[in-house]
């Protein structure tokens, strides 16, 4: 494994002015956590170019690096959009961090990932909010649903 976690800070000297967004890919799979962290950043370049808003994404291959992070509060869980795949490797699952996060009384919006379409049915997850099969549009449509959390938490209407 190259990386067990990316911190990617896009700011400028003005950032402590700016909304910050909040991103956090939690996908054990070291190619298409790229892909994804990828795909989310280029989605919302135009909007960091105006310079209002800066973009901390924060793109974990290990979740075990993560669990431990969020618990000795070296990483902020609020106000932020979590990308996280059902299926994380080391026996640890969704539901793992589904829990920590609410322990934690983290105020995220959870988009869960899976290959398997019939985790929805077979899981009793019940705290996420979005569901997203990891096929071809899956990246977009994860840019998709961060955009609206950016609308939704800046009460603002994004172009394009």
């Amino acid at each position: 494994m190259a990386h067990c976690w990316n911190d990617i800070r896009v700011t400028s000297n003005l950032s402590d002015m700016k909304k910050t967004i909040n991103v956090l890919v939690i996908e054990a799979n070291e190619y298409y956590n790229n892909l994804l962290s990828n795909a989310l950043q280029q989605s919302i370049n135009s909007i960091l170019l105006n310079g209002e808003y800066r973009l901390i994404l924060h793109s974990f291959t290990n979740a075990a690096d993560y669990i431990r992070k969020i618990k000795s509060q070296e990483l902020e869980c609020n106000d932020a959009i979590v990308f996280l795949d059902y299926y994380l490797g080391d026996g640890i699952n969704a539901a793992h961090i589904i829990r920590l996060l609410k322990e934690q009384t983290c105020d995220t919006m959870v988009v869960l990932l899976s290959q398997s379409r019939t985790v929805r049915e077979k899981s009793n997850l019940s705290h996420y909010d979005y569901f997203v099969v990891k096929d071809s549009l899956a990246p977009a449509l994860c840019s998709l649903y961060l955009r609206q959390f950016i609308e939704n938490k800046f009460s603002v209407t994004l172009d394009g």
